[in-house]
């Protein structure tokens, strides 16, 4: 990678820092969803599948996911931005290869969906949230958080490119919010009474990303969840970058 291609970056992670609507806005609804949910849920918390962690480690990894849906529609605004501004046709003659156009922007948005999912961690823990194996569950969740942040950015920026329309940067949130309510989003599998939405639930990715973060905090998953969310968060996020890269071409200059 060349100093062109770090400049880009640091551009975007800078633009970021100055115009940071889309993350605070994914911030913003992860607190909104853990307070709203809690405060009228969480009397719940005392039943037996919710294990000693409370409801408020159950329903914590809702953050995680909403941050990331919140934010991800920024890579695609910066691309549609940048592309209207006539800031790529500047950049045409320089050294810097035009999949690092697409590039910059994920890469920023992914940096910043991390840097709020430690800080929703730290208000988590500050709240009685439990980390099951200390600073390794601290670790898995930023992990996933990375994985499942990079899939909506890369699908996001890559939808954007080929209609090059500033409303369809969030179509991939558009189309993941719905699976949030075909989840365990806020009751275990134990209580949930529908055998067609318990039946949803396993073809819906939302549902091991979820679960593979409820074993890192309370335990009340199996760590095949958490090792089968990394694998298909893994092949997602790597598709997401691929769909977006191979759109590169595409962009006018």
């Amino acid at each position: 990678m060349n100093s062109a291609s770090f400049l880009l970056i640091n551009r975007c992670i800078v633009k970021l820092i100055k115009q940071p609507a889309s993350p605070l806005t994914g911030f913003g609804m992860s607190l909104f969803f853990l307070l709203v949910y809690n405060a009228g849920i969480g009397g719940i918390g005392d039943l037996e599948a919710f294990g000693n962690a409370g409801y408020l480690s159950f329903v914590f990894p809702i953050t995680i996911i909403s941050l990331a849906m919140g934010s991800s529609a920024g890579a695609g605004q910066t691309l549609n931005a940048d592309m209207q501004s006539g800031y790529f046709k500047r950049l045409y003659l320089s050294p810097a290869p035009r999949t690092i156009l697409v590039l910059a922007p994920i890469i920023a948005d992914t940096l910043s969906s991390l840097f709020f999912s430690m800080l929703l961690i730290a208000i988590g823990a500050a709240f009685g949230v439990v980390f099951k194996f200390g600073l390794l569950s601290v670790l898995g969740v930023l992990l996933l958080s990375f994985l499942w942040s990079l899939t909506l950015c890369g699908f996001s920026s890559g939808v954007m490119i080929r209609t090059g329309q500033h409303q369809s940067a969030s179509i991939v949130t558009n189309a993941v919010f719905p699976l949030l309510f075909l989840s365990t989003t806020f009751l275990p599998r134990e209580l949930m009474q529908a055998k067609w939405l318990l039946t949803v639930s396993w073809a819906n990715p939302v549902t091991y990303v979820l679960e593979g973060n409820r074993y890192l905090l309370a335990g009340t998953s199996s760590a095949g969840f958490f090792h089968l969310a990394v694998l298909i968060l893994g092949v997602t996020s790597i598709l997401s970058v691929v769909y977006a890269l191979s759109g590169a071409g595409k962009i006018k200059v």
